[in-house]
């Protein structure tokens, strides 16, 4: 059969076919529910703590912490999309970045000014200068803001950019005392941090956690429980009637909540398992399915969680994979000096390497038990936990690890 068969063989058997999906948006990762379980206690919390600007007044900075899909995004979207309907101040405006996303520092600041139509190049200018016409702009306007950084501890855990990420955070913190007294503006900016990382504050220097006076609410996981009542809500808006059972309810929340607690990962299982269904043409979900989907999942999540780390984590990270049985962490260092040479990085001390080590444990992405070596005393063997190719897939996409794949 010919390519061009077998593409028309695939999109006819999807046009004539019915689809198992009544509603597929339901299952995106952006979507926002009409109904949030278990997390009205957060909804309240977090909506008296903005409610004084709908009457022009300064809401206290504000910080959710908790595990990842544990509704921490979903909940702060809704009661921002829920404020804005009780204001009408033009004047008044809200920002939602996802830090991880945007990438650089320069890039989030960038986005920000883009947002309030502040015409920044693309590259060029410094970070002071960016904020400069930023801070500049919201004065002129009387701008009262309200800046939600999604992944806020992207802007501080790499240690290459720890001090920049701190100087910004500072700043926008101390907006309100430095420009806007000195001006006589109305202006203020308030930020509400949404973070993955419960040691977040770890990486913030004194003076930006005392400038940022942060009130936190914290997002517990999820139980088996609740992400079964959750799958449910999803699935009669999602899917057509009878196309998942109860079991497959049950056997996704199991995998998801005992687990990690994680609603996102559960919901997300439940969509790939739906569209693996469809792919064979079958109008009901069945265990393989589900099965089959939790391997592409677990794939996909690791190279993801390798493409997402700071460079020197990579770095790391490509060192122990040329070890093929594992190595101690000196060993590993020597190699990690080497990889840093060939991509003209500034290498980091033995001691934050290891601690780098340990984070990647705690990652699921390498294992570095303590042996005892008898008169050499006790050392971490580390060694890869994960596939060698998913390293390499997540890395040869880097532009920075591109000249080396290249390279070699």
């Amino acid at each position: 059969m010919f390519l061009s068969e077998f593409l028309d063989d695939i999109f006819n058997k999807v046009s004539s076919g019915k689809s198992i999906f009544k509603n597929r948006e339901v299952l995106n990762i952006d979507y926002i529910p009409k109904r949030i379980l278990f997390r009205e206690d957060q909804i309240k919390k977090m909506a008296e703590i903005l409610s004084p600007i709908i009457r022009g007044a300064k809401p206290s900075n504000l910080l959710l912490y908790g595990k990842t899909g544990t509704g921490k995004t979903m909940v702060a979207r809704y009661v921002i999309n829920k404020l804005r309907e009780h204001i009408n101040d033009q004047n008044t405006i809200f920002i939602y970045l996802n830090c991880r996303i945007d990438g650089t520092l320069y890039r989030v600041l960038s986005e920000i000014g883009d947002y309030m139509g502040i015409k920044i190049p693309f590259t060029g200018l410094s970070l002071s200068e960016v904020e400069k016409r930023i801070f500049n702009h919201l004065v002129n306007k009387g701008t009262k803001l309200v800046l939600v950084l999604d992944e806020i501890d992207f802007l501080v855990n790499n240690p290459a950019k720890r001090d920049m990420g701190n100087n910004i955070l500072y700043d926008f913190t101390r907006y309100d005392s430095v420009y806007t007294v000195k001006n006589g503006s109305n202006s203020f900016i308030t930020i509400v941090g949404i973070s993955n990382d419960l040691k977040f504050m770890e990486y913030l220097e004194g003076r930006v956690q005392s400038s940022l006076r942060s009130e936190e609410i914290l997002f517990p996981p999820y139980t088996v429980e609740e992400i079964k009542e959750i799958l449910k809500d999803r699935v009669k808006e999602a899917f057509v009637e009878n196309s998942v059972g109860e079991d497959i309810i049950n056997l996704i929340a199991a995998y998801s909540g005992s687990e990690h607690g994680d609603a996102r990962r559960a919901v997300d299982l439940l969509r790939v398992s739906g569209e693996l269904a469809e792919r064979e043409g079958r109008n009901k979900i069945d265990v393989k399915d589900v099965e089959e989907a939790l391997k592409n999942i677990e794939k996909d999540k690791v190279q993801e969680a390798i493409s997402s780390l700071p460079i020197h984590e990579k770095a790391v990270i490509f060192s122990i994979a040329n070890f093929a049985n594992g190595e101690t962490t000196g060993h590993v260092y020597l190699k990690y000096q080497e990889v840093c040479n060939q991509l003209g990085l500034q290498p980091l001390t033995e001691r934050r390497i290891s601690a780098i080590i340990n984070e990647l444990d705690m990652l699921g992405l390498v294992t570095a038990p303590i042996i005892n070596r008898g008169r050499h005393g006790r050392s971490k063997k580390v060694q890869l936990a994960v596939d060698k190719n998913q390293i390499i897939n997540a890395l040869k996409n880097d532009e920075v690890f591109k000249l080396l794949f290249n390279a070699v």
